[in-house]
């Protein structure tokens, strides 16, 4: 039997630290079947858009490319219900990071 995808349709948010510090990360995903788009933003960046998203079983992975700083953040991460556990590859200055992004209801 095939394990069903979770549905992350809706707002999701995440404690980001980066070298300067704390910061608040929202997520908004679309998700139909295995493909995920979406938006992200933190206070200090305009919304930028989710690509080659994914979602199979309990494991999601995307793309959030900040065009004007010039770096892409690559998500991989493993949902539990209303949790996901992401890990960001590092890009540019940006070292990677691990957050757990919480659905908000």
């Amino acid at each position: 039997m095939a394990v069903s995808a979770a549905d992350l349709t809706g707002n999701w948010q995440a404690d980001l630290e980066t070298p300067q510090g704390k910061v608040q990360v929202h997520y908004v995903f679309k998700q139909d079947g295995e493909t995920l788009t979406g938006t992200w933003q933190t206070a200090q960046s305009p919304t930028v858009q989710i690509t080659d998203g994914k979602v199979t079983g309990d494991k999601v992975m995307f793309n959030v490319v900040v065009s004007a700083a010039g770096m892409t953040f690559a998500h991989e991460g493993k949902i539990n219900g209303d949790e996901i556990q992401l890990t960001m590859k590092p890009s540019g200055e940006f070292p990677g990071s691990t957050v757990t992004a919480k659905r908000v209801k």
